[in-house]
């Protein structure tokens, strides 16, 4: 296979996608390079799995990601990750540390955010989503620029350290990713800041 060309799977639902990239997954004899673009409503979420099992003195490595460009200029920014975890994600302009006001997910993780009250009903608002991060304590999610230049685009990464081969889990955080675009695509997009007088 073409690893410089994802496969593509496109649907008008989640589960008529979903069914298309099971069966696909299913196929496969080995999942250790697993490269998909997919396509749902408007939103490209791209999924990546690889697996590197290394040899002689080399560790092998796994990493799970789902990426998607945010469509609309939301100011929202915010990163999660576990809280044993040290790294430096970006100098992200006026991100602060803190708490949802949920215990298990503020024992769970190190959030930084520069709206704690959006990001707040954005995770909280639907429980399944909140069980699938529970799940990935290990993952880090991010909304993002990539790069500190005012133009840069943004985007919605979920990264874990470990190859999610289940096709069922890796739906659920697909699932998490396309509701979060959907919730922040209808966020309100602020007025230009008017001109100084």
């Amino acid at each position: 296979m073409d690893t410089d060309t994802p496969r593509v799977f496109s649907a008008d639902t989640e589960e008529a996608l979903w069914q298309q990239v099971t069966a696909d997954i299913n196929q496969q004899s080995e999942l250790f390079e697993y490269d998909a673009e997919l396509v749902q409503a408007g939103y490209h979420i791209r999924m990546a799995i690889e697996i590197d099992l290394g040899g002689g003195f080399e560790g092998g490595f796994e990493t799970t990601a789902f990426t998607a460009l945010v469509p609309n200029h939301t100011p929202l920014r915010f990163s999660m990750h576990e809280q044993d975890w040290v790294h430096e994600i970006g100098k992200l302009l006026g991100l602060t540390d803190i708490e949802l006001g949920d215990p298990e997910l503020d024992a769970t993780f190190i959030i930084t955010t520069n709206s704690a009250e959006v990001l707040r009903d954005l995770l909280l608002s639907d429980p399944e989503l909140r069980q699938t991060l529970l799940r990935h304590s290990t993952a880090r999610l991010a909304l993002a620029p990539t790069s500190e230049s005012p133009a840069a685009e943004v985007y919605l990464m979920f990264t874990k350290d470990a190859a999610i081969i289940d096709p069922a889990e890796l739906r659920a955080v697909y699932h998490l990713m396309i509701s979060l675009l959907q919730k922040i695509a209808s966020l309100p997009i602020p007025a230009p800041d008017a001109p100084v007088q």
